[in-house]
């Protein structure tokens, strides 16, 4: 079964411009979401956890997305009219 954060995100990066790849994929070293033509990583969190700050040193240039609130408004700045 899927995140509910992590979809709100996938479903906002799947009607924006940008390609990634999911945690699965070597190149996202674990987290959530990687872009790689920015070179930029994404770990979306609903609650803060102190696993966190293992997961943010595993990559330069990550953005954590803690919280539903949050999440759907980068989801806006994605993809404006998601409808999220």
């Amino acid at each position: 079964m899927s995140d509910p954060m992590e979809e709100i995100i996938r479903n906002a990066l799947d009607r924006s411009p940008l390609i990634y790849v999911e945690e699965e994929h070597p190149d996202a070293k674990g987290l959530d979401f990687y872009l790689p033509f920015v070179g930029v990583h994404i770990e979306v969190k609903q609650f803060h956890s102190e696993r966190i700050a293992e997961q943010m040193s595993r990559a330069d240039n990550v953005i954590a997305i803690q919280g539903i609130g949050a999440a759907k408004l980068f989801a806006q700045m994605l993809a404006p009219g998601d409808g999220q």
